[in-house]
């Protein structure tokens, strides 16, 4: 049954944070909220863990109302974006907080410990270990409690970039492999796309759009959402100098550069890990698109739209 959501709303003070969220995650899925910092989904993701009370609405994990239950009666595990080991303690100790005293939390510390590659790490301290591996530390201890629901909140972002590849992949295999619900909350977008299997494009405390990353990708809702997704983004421009209706939106490579019946000016190159994003000016429209051949700026090109999004 999963996580949902029905008019969430939260304030401090006089800012409303969350303005009337409804979102249903699926039981077992990876589902990522992406937004820019002060969105709101920190806020949300700390409501659905108890740690935050919602002003009004509903929250149900597997079909229970818990809007009103205390994190501890919530049976949801957070990994918090700092991890929050605590230096004094091992590996072990750090472990087995969540679930000390319980007769078998001997037994699983050393099987999460070993399924995430760890039970070499399980008497040093946090101050011994790298941030993968302090990473990991941190996921282990959320697991060894057996969540109903695991929520990330910025898991990679203490993590060099060159381990971010890695971690991310493992996190993806690890959530495969035990099917638990997960929310995942982050602000780089390639981070997102490369995990969920659905997700959430979250600004200004509302959900703007939920679909696969493909959906988002190539069938953004609005704007907002179209502008957001990508690297580069989406350009948005008004169609008609291009022969096109109403607003459109082009990604790079709906732009075929060297063909067609359409002439620019070219404005800017850039060198993008083996190809050109060519910058090219056309009836005072800017457009953007990917080449194989660096082009000088200020060189007449054509070009024709293969594919583009109405608005």
């Amino acid at each position: 049954m999963g996580v949902s959501l029905r008019g969430v709303t939260k304030s401090f003070g006089s800012h409303r944070v969350l303005k009337g969220i409804d979102l249903d995650i699926n039981s077992g899925e990876l589902f990522v909220i992406l937004g820019y910092s002060g969105s709101g989904k920190t806020t949300l993701l700390r409501c659905i863990a108890g740690l935050e009370k919602v002003d009004s609405g509903r929250i149900e994990i597997d079909g229970q109302d818990v809007t009103d239950l205390p994190p501890s009666r919530r049976n949801v595990s957070m990994l918090f974006q700092n991890y929050v080991l605590y230096p004094h303690k091992t590996v072990y100790d750090n472990m087995i907080m969540p679930i000390e005293g319980e007769p078998d939390a001997d037994r699983r510390i050393r099987e999460v410990a070993e399924e995430l590659g760890i039970a070499d790490l399980l008497k040093r301290y946090p101050n011994q270990l790298s941030g993968g591996q302090q990473q990991r530390v941190a996921l282990a201890r959320a697991l060894v409690k057996r969540p109903r629901v695991l929520l990330l909140d910025e898991p990679l972002s203490n993590i060099d970039a060159p381990q971010r590849i890695a971690a991310r992949r493992f996190i993806k295999g690890l959530q495969r492999k035990e099917r638990i619900t997960t929310i995942y909350v982050t602000h780089d977008q390639i981070e997102a796309m490369a995990v969920a299997d659905r997700m959430a494009i979250m600004m200004d405390g509302r959900i703007l759009q939920v679909g696969t990353p493909e959906e988002l990708y190539f069938e953004p809702a609005n704007e907002h959402v179209a502008a957001f997704i990508g690297d580069p983004p989406m350009v948005i421009v008004n169609g008609k100098p291009l022969g096109l209706d109403g607003r459109v939106g082009l990604r790079p490579e709906d732009i075929a550069i060297g063909e067609g019946e359409l002439e620019g000016i070219v404005t800017g190159v850039e060198f993008l890990t083996g190809r050109y994003l060519v910058y090219i000016e056309h009836d005072e429209v800017e457009l953007r698109g990917f080449s194989d051949r660096k082009y000088r700026e200020g060189e007449r090109v054509r070009f024709s739209i293969r594919k583009y999004v109405k608005f």
